[in-house]
């Protein structure tokens, strides 16, 4: 099914940089009306001007999508402000990089909260508005590869990005019927904040010298999808040979992350950080001031 995007009204969640801002803007170049969430008000009231100056119709709600009441509310003013929702962008994410051991249930329930049931809360209000809509209505889930592969020290941000996939192929099969179209989205390292922004309670410096797929194509292709929507996109390179291994020789992906663990390790304890006790270092799970949506 083809669908228009012209004067067409999308809710998106973690705007205030990254993806979910070019996505924002993609939109707007494409006649859409937006509403854009997030937890930085700053940031939201640059986006809006800008979006404004361009001649493009938007909302701001700031919310904080692992509330429950705070994503109802965003839904709510969003069918208040433009009475329909044709596209849901669930974008939101926090990362974290901690031995499993030493993580606090705390933090892996924060990035449940924020990954996976902020994306469940916003298909959970805006479902019943897509149902009453002749068109019905797209719903695009922002997964990660690490949602088809798991990753040492990513116990928490691949629980909740395969919890997330399972949601969506489970909700697409669900809505098909009612004309509503349920995409995830599997992409591979892209170039936002999340790399500087996620917690790292490993002990020592995250290596940062993944080639990063640009926010701005990233968020070409989550319009392209709006228009015609897919069961699911895996994107980019590495993460389209990460998927390739992992189908035809997971055994072998097995051993090459589990034979990286020591040499972490070893690192870890060289650290001149760690001084071989993990950093506590909490990123923005919780802190809006440095959220990196």
């Amino acid at each position: 099914m083809i669908r228009t995007i012209r004067g067409t009204t999308v809710v998106i969640t973690g705007a205030t940089s990254g993806i979910g801002r070019e996505t924002a803007l993609e939109f707007v170049r494409s006649r859409a009306r937006v509403v854009v969430a997030g937890r930085r008000e700053e940031r939201l009231k640059s986006l809006v001007a800008e979006i404004e100056s361009k001649g493009g119709e938007v909302l701001a709600v700031r919310a904080d999508v692992a509330d429950q009441k705070q994503v109802e509310n965003l839904i709510a003013k969003a069918i208040e402000r433009f009475g329909r929702i044709d596209t849901l962008v669930n974008n939101a994410g926090v990362g974290i990089a901690a031995k499993f051991d030493q993580q606090s249930l705390e933090d892996f329930k924060r990035v449940m909260d924020v990954n996976f049931w902020g994306a469940v809360y916003a298909c959970k209000a805006a479902v019943p508005q897509m149902k009453k809509q002749a068109s019905g209505g797209v719903i695009i889930n922002v997964s990660s590869i690490l949602g088809k592969r798991g990753a040492p020290f990513e116990t928490a941000y691949c629980s909740s990005k395969f919890a997330l996939a399972g949601f969506s192929e489970s909700l697409r099969a669900e809505l098909m019927s009612e004309k509503i179209d349920v995409t995830a989205i599997y992409p591979g390292a892209v170039q936002t904040e999340i790399f500087e922004s996620a917690a790292n309670q490993t002990g020592m410096e995250l290596p940062n010298l993944l080639p990063k797929f640009p926010a701005s194509q990233m968020a070409k292709v989550i319009v392209q999808n709006a228009r015609f929507p897919q069961p699911e996109v895996v994107m980019a390179a590495d993460a389209l040979a990460i998927n390739f291994f992992n189908k035809v020789a997971p055994g072998i992906v097995d051993l090459m992350a589990g034979w990286s663990v020591p040499f972490i390790e070893g690192a870890r304890r060289a650290s001149s950080k760690s001084n071989d006790q993990p950093s506590t270092g909490g990123g923005n799970l919780y802190n809006a001031a440095t959220q990196k949506d």
